[in-house]
């Protein structure tokens, strides 16, 4: 590897270590110490631009792959960028409705499941192109996924469900709400049919090769 790439990518993953910890960090407080929150009003104004900061700047690692400048399957990568950015997108389209009750958990358990994925991930890379890999590292980056994985699809799929799960093909709640989004409720259905059959294709083929790393690196070390 060139010299202006490992820096190129040290950058890169110590920005994107940052933008996660910023996320993870604000999440705690907000779940945890909303009073103390309060009180940093700024922050309140920055802390809904990092979540969409912290996974679009995972779209690089599309061109990582595909340009051969990291040795990660270009398939698998590009998949589960697009299925996150997508999650955030509709995050952030769902949230302009009040009655979607199911979409707060769901942003906890991906908030949860993605955060420390992404900082162990990152963290693992930077000591790497150090030339360094700590074992506890390691054994956390091919460890923690096992939970991490099935946990933030839980999470992804009480978002994408969410309008679905309020107001049903009816497009009406019991109380009377109205489904409210541009897109209809049958159309969405097909689109979440449709999006049901690429995670049955790509999921089971990501946490394959995560199990096949996971033997292959903890034995190794």
């Amino acid at each position: 590897m060139k010299p202006t790439q490992k820096y190129y990518l040290l950058a890169y993953n110590g920005i994107a270590f940052l933008a996660w910890l910023a996320y993870g960090v604000s999440m705690v407080s907000l779940v945890l110490l909303p009073g103390a929150f309060r009180q940093f009003p700024m922050w309140i104004v920055i802390m809904p631009y990092l979540l969409p900061v912290a996974q679009g700047l995972a779209l690089l690692e599309v061109v990582h792959s595909a340009t051969g400048l990291v040795r990660s399957p270009v398939g698998s990568t590009a998949a589960q960028v697009a299925s996150r950015i997508l999650v955030v997108v509709l995050l952030y389209l769902f949230f302009s409705d009040p009655y979607l009750s199911w979409i707060n958990a769901g942003l906890l358990l991906v908030s949860i499941a993605w955060t420390i994925t992404e900082l162990i991930r990152y963290s693992f890379y930077f000591a790497g192109l150090l030339g360094r890999e700590p074992h506890i590292l390691l054994w956390m980056r091919y460890s923690f996924f096992v939970l991490l994985y099935p946990l933030g699809v839980t999470g992804e799929w009480l978002i994408i469900l969410s309008p679905l799960l309020t107001y049903g093909l009816a497009g009406r709640d019991i109380f009377g709400h109205q489904w409210t989004f541009a897109v209809g409720p049958v159309s969405y259905t097909i689109f979440v049919c449709a999006l049901a059959v690429s995670y049955i294709v790509y999921f089971p083929v990501l946490y394959r090769y995560m199990w096949q790393q996971r033997r292959k690196k903890l034995l190794a070390n």
